[in-house]
């Protein structure tokens, strides 16, 4: 029964090899790669159609869940498996498919900054707000 252990890690580390690398987003534009995500999608690029389709991935997926199913200690991992098939058929059949993300160069600005327009705002000095006091007329005095 060892040997349903070992085959175990094996498929995770596949499956961790196969899942990492994030996809292409069908609409908008967040797309943002993993950290060390370039080394995995070279791999998942270069199996073509097997590691594309989510229909494949479907079967795989449900395939290697079998032998999980023999003992209690991998029975947690097959029922991961399955639901993880279940979510890959539903995407199949929605027409999704796994696409590398391609890192876009950045585009350069300006290397010069443009000098401002308008000065900066200051605060008022001390002497300059002490002889504005007696420019102003307080409410006391205008009774007189």
């Amino acid at each position: 029964m060892w040997q349903i252990g070992i085959y175990a890690i094996i498929v995770g580390l596949v499956t961790l090899l196969l899942e990492y690398p994030r996809s292409k987003r069908r609409k908008g534009k967040h797309d943002h790669e993993r950290s060390y995500q370039h080394f995995a999608t070279v791999v998942v690029k270069q199996g073509g159609l097997l590691t594309r389709n989510y229909f494949i991935r479907f079967v795989f997926y449900l395939v290697i869940s079998v032998p999980c199913c023999f003992i209690l200690q991998t029975v947690l991992g097959a029922v991961c498996f399955i639901i993880t098939s279940i979510i890959y058929l539903t995407a199949g059949v929605r027409g999704e498919e796994w696409q590398p993300i391609i890192p876009q160069k950045a585009e350069q600005g300006p290397k010069v900054i443009a000098e401002p327009t308008r000065p900066p705002p200051r605060r008022p000095d001390a002497a300059s707000l002490a002889g504005s006091r007696d420019n102003i007329a307080s409410p006391q005095d205008s009774r007189v």
